[in-house]
C-alpha cells in the first residue's frame, strides 16, 4: 500500500463518554483492519499507521463546553503513567514541544507551555546552554519521520521499548492496560525484541593455523655439495670448525643453569624463598597484632570488671553507713523517749507522794467538803482548797479520789486528765522537734 489515505478520526461526543467512545472506536477499527488484512493480504500494522489509528482524538461537544463561550486553553498537567510509555506518533498541542530523554524513548515533554512553545524548565535549559532548540529536538521533528526513524541533533536514536520493559519488569499486557488508561494504542512493533549485536572485534574468516608438536623442531640432515677443487679444503675446514663450535656451545649450555622466562632456577628458588619468608613475616605480624588486640580487649574487660567491683563495694559501704546512721538515730530517739518516760514516771511519783503527804494533813485539819453537780455528775468539793473528789468512790468505798480542782474564775472543774493531756501534747511536740 504505497498511497497514504487521509482518514478523519475525530468524533464529537460529551465529556462523560470520552474514554468509553475512544476505546470502543479503536477496538472496532482494529478488528476491521485485521479482518481486511487477512482477506486482501496486506500488512495490518502498516495500515494502522497509515490511517493514523494511534492519533484518534475525541473532541468535546459544544453542550459540554458551554454555548457561546470560546474553548479555553487547557493545561498539559495530567496524571502520569506508572511506567514510561513509548512514542506512537502522538502530539499534544497543550504540552511543551521539546522532547525528553525518558529512558531513551525520546517522548514529548509533559510540562505546561509558558513562553512560546516550551515549558519553563526546557526554556531555562536552552538559555543556559545557549541553544536555539532543545537538546533532544522537538516533537514536530520526531513526528515528521517514522516512529522508529528519529535521530536527535547529536545522532542518538531511541532505544527499543523491549529494553525498557525488561528494566521495569513489565509485560505486554500490562503496557497495553496502562496505555488504555490514557487513551493510547501502542504500536505492535514496540513489542518486537531486537537482536543485540555483541561488541568487540568481529571474528576472522581465516582458517585457524594447524599447530604442530610442542618443543624444539628436530634437526634435519644437510647434504653439502662443493663445486670445484679450489674450495674443497676450505669447505672442509669451515665445516669442521662449525661442528666443533656447535658441540662446544651445546656443552656450555648443558653446564650452564637452565633458565626459563629470563631467570635461572636458582633465581626462581630465591624468589620463592623470599616470597615464603615475606608471607611468613606477614602471618606472624597478623598473629602478633591479633594477640595484641586480644590482650588489649582482655585488659579493658578486666579494668571494667575491677571498676564495677569498686563501684559495687562503694555502694554497699554507703548503704551500710546509711543503715548504721539510721539505726543510731533510732536508738537515740528510743533512749530519749525512755528518758522522757522515766521523767514522767518520776514526776507522777513525786505528785503521788505529795498527795500522800497532803492527805493526812487535810485529814487532821478536818477538811470540809460539800457536794456539787457539774455537767450532770455529782462531785465533792473542798471548801478551803477547792480540790474536787469522786463522789461515788467516797460514799461507797470511803476512798478519797482526787479528780480535779475547782476554778472560781471559770466556775468549772479542771480535771487532772486535762492537765495530763496537755502534758502529753507538750511531750509530743518535743518529740516532733527532736525528729526534725
Amino acid at each position: 500500500m504505497s498511497a497514504v489515505v487521509e482518514f478523519n478520526a475525530e468524533l464529537l461526543v460529551s465529556e462523560q463518554l470520552n474514554r468509553q467512545m475512544m476505546n470502543a472506536t479503536k477496538e472496532v477499527t482494529e478488528k476491521c483492519i485485521e479482518f481486511l488484512s487477512s482477506k486482501y493480504n496486506f500488512d495490518a500494522s502498516e495500515a494502522k499507521q497509515l490511517i493514523g489509528l494511534n492519533m484518534v482524538m475525541v473532541k468535546l461537544s459544544g453542550k459540554s463546553m458551554g454555548k457561546g463561550k470560546a474553548e479555553k486553553s487547557k493545561k498539559c498537567s495530567e496524571p502520569k503513567p506508572a511506567f514510561p510509555l513509548p512514542y506512537n506518533g502522538e502530539l499534544n498541542e497543550n504540552c511543551c514541544f521539546a522532547l525528553r530523554q525518558n529512558n531513551g524513548l525520546f517522548t514529548q515533554c509533559t510540562g505546561d507551555k509558558r513562553n512560546g512553545d516550551f515549558c519553563k524548565g526546557c526554556a531555562s535549559q536552552m538559555q543556559k546552554l545557549g541553544a536555539e532548540s532543545p537538546e533532544y529536538g522537538t516533537i514536530q521533528e520526531r513526528k515528521a519521520v517514522g516512529i522508529f526513524e528519529y535521530v536527535d541533533p547529536k545522532g542518538r536514536k531511541p532505544i527499543a521499548y523491549t529494553k525498557v520493559m525488561k528494566k521495569y519488569k513489565i509485560t505486554e499486557e500490562q503496557v497495553k492496560e496502562e496505555a488504555g488508561k490514557f487513551n493510547m494504542i501502542i504500536n505492535d512493533e514496540h513489542f518486537i525484541a531486537i537482536e543485540e549485536t555483541k561488541r568487540g572485534r568481529p571474528k576472522s574468516d581465516k582458517a585457524p593455523k594447524e599447530k604442530g608438536p610442542k618443543g624444539r623442531p628436530k634437526k634435519t640432515q644437510v647434504t653439502l655439495e662443493i663445486e670445484g677443487d679450489d674450495f674443497e679444503e676450505v669447505a672442509k675446514v669451515n665445516f669442521k670448525d662449525l661442528v666443533r663450535e656447535t658441540i662446544e656451545s651445546s656443552s656450555n649450555e648443558e653446564l650452564a643453569p637452565k633458565k626459563k622466562g629470563g631467570k635461572s632456577e636458582e633465581e626462581k628458588e630465591a624468589e620463592r624463598l623470599a616470597k615464603e619468608a615475606e608471607k611468613k613475616a606477614k602471618e606472624e605480624k597478623r598473629l602478633a597484632e591479633k594477640a595484641e588486640k586480644e590482650a588489649k580487649l582482655a585488659a579493658e574487660k578486666e579494668e571494667k570488671a575491677a571498676k564495677k567491683k569498686l563501684e559495687e563495694e562503694a555502694r554497699l559501704a554507703k548503704k551500710a553507713a546509711e543503715e548504721a546512721e539510721k539505726l543510731a538515730k533510732k536508738e537515740e530517739k528510743e533512749k530519749a523517749k525512755a528518758e522522757k518516760a522515766a521523767a514522767k514516771a518520776e514526776k507522777a511519783t513525786a505528785k503521788a507522794e505529795k498527795a500522800d503527804e497532803e492527805a493526812p494533813a487535810q485529814k487532821v485539819e478536818q477538811e470540809v467538803v460539800r457536794s456539787i453537780v457539774f455537767e450532770g455528775k455529782k462531785y465533792l468539793k473542798s471548801k478551803n482548797t477547792g480540790i474536787v473528789y469522786d463522789y461515788e468512790k467516797y460514799t461507797q468505798e470511803g476512798e478519797q479520789v482526787v479528780v480535779g480542782k475547782w476554778s472560781e474564775s471559770t466556775k468549772k472543774v479542771i480535771f487532772d486528765d486535762a492537765e495530763e493531756s496537755e502534758e502529753e501534747e507538750d511531750d509530743e511536740e518535743e518529740e516532733e522537734e527532736y525528729d526534725m
